[in-house]
């Protein structure tokens, strides 16, 4: 099944999370770390279970090919659900540590170093997106949460509407924070939220 083949899994990930770039076979082979003839094979495999769309930048036969998410698919979001919450579970200490947050935000994300060396991160980066009338009390949480933690957190917070105004206009910090981040909580809020955003960037 595609939904455990850990390298369509790889592949699927980064055309979501890395919605500014307009990949190509090459660039997702490099990305992935697997060959072009790997990839293709991956991407003819998830064209034809209508989860992307390849197009052709020519008309010759080997031309290159733009790879988007098939967004008018259903089953793409359900599958994206699954392989984030997948991911998060891979946190769940931290999942537990932020819990309090998890009825206050729309979505939350965790990101920079602290995903790869807790004893060598300077702080703990956390993007959340909440309601306008919720967005006040994350700080409070935030703090009491802080009460447990050795190192900061440095929580940034944002509307949905505000933090899809500062990707159009390409924060660069907020794209790394989307693209190498960790969706801790609202999975399927987060994957509804990025299909406006892949909407905006390719119109698909």
């Amino acid at each position: 099944m595609l939904t455990e083949n850990l390298t369509y899994k790889k592949v699927i990930l980064i055309l979501f999370k890395d919605f500014s770039t307009e990949h190509t076979i090459t660039s997702l082979a490099k990305f992935a770390k697997i060959s072009r003839v790997g990839a293709w094979k991956i991407l003819k495999k998830l064209e034809h279970e209508g989860l992307i769309e390849l197009n052709p930048l020519g008309d010759g036969k080997t031309s290159a090919y733009m790879v988007h998410l098939r967004w008018e698919n259903p089953i793409l979001a359900k599958i994206l659900i699954l392989f984030l919450a997948q991911e998060a579970s891979k946190y769940k200490r931290w999942a537990f540590d932020f819990s309090d947050l998890e009825d206050k935000v729309e979505f939350m994300i965790l990101f920079g170093s602290v995903l790869f060396s807790f004893k060598d991160a300077n702080d703990i980066d956390i993007l959340c997106v909440a309601k306008e009338k919720d967005i006040g009390n994350l700080e409070d949480t935030v703090l009491n949460i802080q009460k447990t933690q050795n190192k900061k957190i440095h929580s940034i917070s944002f509307t949905k509407k505000e933090l899809k105004q500062e990707l159009k206009e390409k924060n660069r910090a907020l794209i790394d924070a989307v693209k190498k981040g960790i969706a801790l909580f609202g999975q399927e809020n987060y994957v509804n939220f990025m299909k406006e955003v892949h909407r905006h960037e390719f119109g698909n």
